[in-house]
């Protein structure tokens, strides 16, 4: 076997030296390259969270009050599903102006004015007081036409309120700053048509 020369050997080792330092740098440089894109997504992040707090604050009433309308035409549905089981009439009732706490009476006809009360119930975020619907009067001042306070169904006559297929009739729900603001945008309104009163939702 030929003996290696010292200097190969140094050689060698210098060169084996480098080569693990140029891996450890490597190294180094990819993990710092991963900390400077991990920096930028989150700094990307954190600007697109900061830049929708406005959007969500300016739209937040409009979704409570949609949730709200969504809650509301659960209840017309039930009404109306009473009314044809039992055959009979229901009417749906706000209690008191501004409130979101309701009543629903049981009539022999929708022509009557008042009834058996079988059920009672408030729409969620009611006890808050933050929402309440849009009285009637107050949507004629504002050019919203239809609102209405009550709803009656009766099984065999249908709904009174929205006699014509064309006709529209609901309940609208707003914010009380809202509507302090006179700001009507953000105002859900809960529509039903025709005497079998046919659910939207605006």
């Amino acid at each position: 076997m030929v003996p290696m020369d010292e200097s190969n050997l140094a050689a060698e080792g210098w060169s084996q030296v480098e080569w693990d330092h140029y891996e450890l740098w490597d190294q180094v440089e990819q993990r710092l390259r991963r900390q400077r894109y991990l920096w930028i997504f989150a700094t990307t992040l954190v600007f697109i969270f900061l830049s929708a707090i406005p959007i969500v604050q300016d739209r937040w009433p409009k979704w409570a009050t949609r949730s709200l309308s969504r809650q509301l035409a659960q209840e017309m549905n039930w009404v109306k599903s009473e009314a044809s089981t039992h055959r009979g009439a229901y009417r749906f009732r706000f209690k008191e102006p501004g409130s979101l706490h309701f009543e629903v009476e049981r009539l022999s006809s929708c022509k009557v004015l008042g009834g058996e009360v079988v059920r009672t119930g408030s729409l969620a975020r009611a006890g808050d007081g933050r929402y309440i619907w849009m009285p009637t009067a107050l949507g004629l001042t504002q050019g919203i036409p239809g609102l209405v306070a009550e709803f009656c169904y009766d099984s065999l006559e249908g709904s009174p309120v929205s006699p014509q297929a064309g006709s529209l009739s609901g309940f609208g729900i707003i914010s009380v700053r809202d509507l302090a603001d006179k700001r009507y945008d953000r105002m859900s309104i809960l529509l039903f048509a025709g005497t079998l009163a046919e659910i939207s939702f605006d």
